[in-house]
């Protein structure tokens, strides 16, 4: 049943993207190929993979053993998910990408050029000073927050030490190394702040931050272009991030720190690591944690979360030292999963999320929701004015998702956009306080002018000799003349 379960899945992925494919708004730039991305290979893939090679390790680590019930479950309402995402994010977005940059908008990301320094001397010193505290922690524990604990009740990871809001700063180097390579134009000298942070992230051990900062740069170079669509090149390169990702995970970036020379971290982390399997290990496992939410809800829990900790948006932004009884996680959390075995560091997914809230129906309410707004989303940039800042900010923006399917929860999007998306808004903050003319402005300006030269070439009379009049005899010429310069004669009053 399982296997015909795993073949349905495999249909079920091949007809909405073949739909998908046909239809005009299918691009890099759509929601919905990056969560048919996430989909395709956590949910139809990998669990293939699975089913082959007998994945223990997360049961074994969660101690937990899904019934064969509970493992169609998952996969039936993974599907589920795949499908209302689709339909409703194609309802809201079924538009095409349409690249709407010329000369306005090239002179506008020109003027805004010197601006962009300014951003970076703020933005960039904050950043590595973050970076360089997160390395620092890598280098001596090997797990790079050495200020980040877990709370035993909840298996919540919080922090104990400083500001979180400086702890997770180092995200703003993603987005600056993507606009400096945009704004001039991708030049190698350009890249380098780029490689720089993949490289000193990736040896910190965490992944999220430099796929997000290769994937931005990647869809700004494709607009740039106007290609809705990489070519095999950047499909090759997509392919060697894949396997740098993967390397990353498995050591948690201790090759990259070694080869600096300055890690001390003990060995003993990274040891129990080494006997896993490719694809087996937690980075990929969101199938196995949505069975373990099955296992637990209802079937134990004999409740569900009723999108509760959804209100985690509002008391997130409060930093704890300000709040000392801050609640840890989502406030009035009705679900305890540690109760039902060691669910430490999992991530629930987006359709995992919505079973969390609500069941099959959760499942179709959360998925539906998410690809409504976010097809909506895509359909303001593919339709609206694309300025430089909207451009900046939707590409930036976009690859957040990545993270946001794995985790499926809004509050991922609130705590990554916040830092991704900074310097955007303070380029944005800094144009606008110094009134610099927007490419919209310009072009609008322009328009104006133009039919104002229009309406006085249209008023004034026509310098261009008529072949006609040039025909006729002088004297007849002469006649005309004088009879058009004679005023005319006032006209009668009306008589009743």
């Amino acid at each position: 049943m399982y296997e015909a379960a795993l073949a349905l899945s495999v249909v079920c992925f091949v007809v909405v993207m073949g739909y998908f494919v046909r239809s005009p708004s299918f691009s890099m730039f759509h929601p919905l190929t990056f969560y048919s991305a996430f989909h395709g290979f956590i949910f139809v893939f990998r669990p293939i993979v699975a089913r082959i090679n007998d994945f223990t390790l997360v049961y074994r680590s969660y101690q937990f053993t899904p019934s064969p019930s509970d493992k169609l479950t998952v996969i039936l309402a993974a599907n589920l998910g795949f499908v209302a995402f689709a339909f409703f994010c194609l309802l809201s977005g079924n538009v095409a990408m349409r690249f709407k940059q010329d000369s306005f908008a090239n002179a506008e990301r020109d003027r805004l050029k010197p601006l962009l320094f300014w951003v970076l001397a703020v933005c960039v010193p904050i950043g590595i000073y973050s970076l360089s505290k997160v390395w620092a922690g890598a280098t001596t524990t090997g797990l790079g927050y050495d200020a980040m604990v877990m709370d035993a009740g909840t298996g919540t990871i919080v922090n104990t030490q400083g500001n979180g809001y400086l702890a997770e700063a180092q995200l703003m180097l993603a987005s600056c190394g993507a606009l400096i390579a945009w704004v001039f134009r991708f030049r190698l000298l350009a890249l380098l702040p780029l490689i720089g942070f993949v490289v000193f992230r990736a040896g910190t051990g965490g992944r999220g931050p430099f796929v997000t900062a290769l994937v931005t740069v990647g869809l700004l170079y494709l607009y740039e272009h106007r290609r809705r669509m990489p070519s095999l090149r950047i499909i090759a390169l997509l392919a060697v991030v894949v396997l740098i990702f993967s390397s990353v995970g498995n050591d948690r970036g201790l090759t990259i720190r070694k080869a600096l020379g300055n890690d001390t971290a003990s060995s003993v982390f990274y040891q129990t690591r080494a006997n896993e399997r490719l694809f087996e290990g937690m980075d990929f496992a969101n199938l196995e944690y949505f069975e373990y939410l099955v296992y637990a809800i209802p079937q134990r829990t004999h409740t569900y979360g009723y999108f509760i900790d959804t209100l985690q948006v509002f008391t997130e932004p409060v930093p704890r030292i300000l709040w000392k009884n801050k609640p840890i996680g989502a406030p009035f959390n009705r679900i305890n999963l540690l109760d039902y075995g060691r669910a430490v560091g999992m991530t629930r997914s987006l359709p995992g999320q919505g079973w969390y809230s609500l069941g099959w129906l959760g499942v179709v309410i959360w998925c539906g929701l998410w690809g409504y707004v976010l097809g909506w989303i895509y359909r303001k940039f593919a339709e609206g004015p694309q300025s430089t800042f909207k451009v900046a900010g939707y590409m930036i923006f976009v690859p957040i998702l990545i993270v946001a399917f794995r985790d499926g929860q809004l509050i991922t999007v609130l705590r990554q956009g916040l830092f991704y998306l900074g310097p955007v808004a303070l380029w944005y903050w800094l144009a606008r306080w110094l009134g610099m003319p927007s490419a919209a402005a310009m072009r609008a300006a322009a328009m104006r002018r133009l039919r104002r030269r229009n309406e006085s070439d249209a008023a004034a009379p026509d310098p261009r000799p008529n072949p006609a009049l040039a025909a006729l005899p002088a004297a007849v010429q002469r006649r005309r003349a004088a009879l058009l310069a004679e005023p005319e004669p006032p006209a009668e009053p009306h008589r009743a």
